[in-house]
């Protein structure tokens, strides 16, 4: 490739770089050249036009800071739909731009982005609709009914609970979830996923291949174990389908190792029971932090006996029985994540992403290895008033 070609090349792939950037940049070259002129005269020298290693090192820098550069201008519909979960990390998430495009049944569906930060999987997608000239980004009370409907009536569109994975079923996620929204193209809609596959004990690493069921409809019936056996494997899982289904690569990276997992074991005594920190894994994208709830028995008796056994029906028949996660979930909802002097972390954040009898999951964006504080606690906050005496301590 001639020199021109791939300047060009390199300006069409690589956007502008962010404010501040070249200085930087200036600053980092300006070291390494500081470092070559210190360095002549002990290393030796190529003839003619070839590359000597201090020529490859400073090449290479530039290209690394380009690509830090191109990380942080680029655009990520991502963040714009499930900036509640995370807000914009900085850097370090596996992130790729797919552009993976196929029509069925007049349908044009477009796999747009994925990413990936060690534990969850983040998607996002498109179906346009032909004929549609109304733009949905708009709409007060979200995507319309009749936007969905018309995906539906061409037979398109999620039908089974799984996906695939290098060919692996993979099922719901327990705290998974998804965004559907309109954009400003005519008759687009955009779902935005996220898939908790570390409950599923499912980690990716490089490229891999994934198969979503967003493609034709298809008859459940045909997918039954009962009458069709041969297409689930010895455990059970559903083969992956050859109809229905679109298909595309990313490259997971080696994110995973950028995590960092601690399981502090700390217990905490409250009134509501034990609480005891089994995990903390920080990520480039996320802060997930696992907590273990046992339950006094006293407390649940005391629960009951001032708010009855469960939640009756007319007759007065328990529906549903209280638990202790009946007892505790004021105080797990309540936590929040602050340093070792009571200062909140995510102020605007709420953090509590699931309260079960025996455990609670809590989701907050990731700290910055900077930015991170000696101590971390999650304490209760009530009327704006942090308590540390009831909270429990992260690291």
């Amino acid at each position: 490739m001639k020199k021109e070609d791939f300047s060009r090349y390199l300006a069409s792939v690589v956007p502008e770089p962010p404010a501040g950037f070249s200085d930087h940049m200036d600053r980092v070259l300006g070291q390494i050249v500081r470092q070559e002129e210190n360095a002549r005269g002990t290393e030796p020298r190529n003839g003619g036009t070839g590359f000597n290693k201090r020529v490859f090192a400073l090449a290479l820098a530039v290209l690394v800071l380009l690509c830090s550069a191109a990380w942080a201008a680029a655009h990520w519909g991502i963040f714009d739909s499930l900036g509640f979960l995370f807000g914009r990390p900085e850097s370090g998430v596996q992130l790729q731009k797919i552009m993976h495009r196929e029509t069925i049944n007049d349908v044009k569906i477009s796999i747009l982005e994925a990413g990936y930060d060690g534990r969850t999987l983040l998607l996002q997608y498109s179906y346009r609709l032909p004929g549609e000239t109304q733009a949905w980004a708009s709409a007060e009370d979200g995507l319309p009914p009749e936007a969905m409907e018309q995906l539906n009536s061409r037979r398109v569109g999620w039908w089974i609970d799984h996906f695939w994975i290098d060919g692996q079923c993979v099922d719901m996620a327990a705290n998974s979830g998804s965004v559907t929204e309109g954009t400003e193209n005519p008759g687009e809609i955009l779902i935005t996923e996220y898939w908790r596959l570390d409950h599923l004990e499912i980690a990716l690493d490089g490229r891999v291949t994934i198969a979503l069921p967003i493609g034709e409809k298809q008859p459940l019936e045909q997918y039954s174990l009962a009458e069709h056996p041969e297409k689930y494997d010895a455990d059970g899982m559903l083969r992956q389908p050859q109809q229905g289904v679109v298909v595309f690569s990313f490259d997971a990276g080696d994110v995973r190792r950028q995590i960092t997992t601690l399981h502090p074991g700390t217990e905490t005594v409250v009134d509501e029971g034990r609480v005891t920190v089994a995990e903390a894994a920080f990520s480039p994208l996320m802060t997930y932090i696992t907590l273990a709830l046992e339950g006094d028995p006293r407390a649940l008796e005391a629960y009951k006996a001032a708010n009855g056994e469960g939640l009756c029906d007319e007759q007065g028949n328990v529906l549903w029985p209280y638990t202790a996660a009946d007892v505790h979930y004021a105080y797990i909802t309540s936590l929040t994540l602050v340093d070792g002097e009571g200062n909140e972390l995510f102020p605007e954040h709420h953090g509590c992403n699931g309260v079960g009898d025996e455990d609670a999951e809590f989701l907050y964006p990731a700290i910055p290895a900077e930015r991170m504080p000696e101590e971390l606690w999650l304490a209760p906050k009530k009327d704006g008033i942090i308590s540390m005496q009831e909270a429990v301590q992260i690291r």
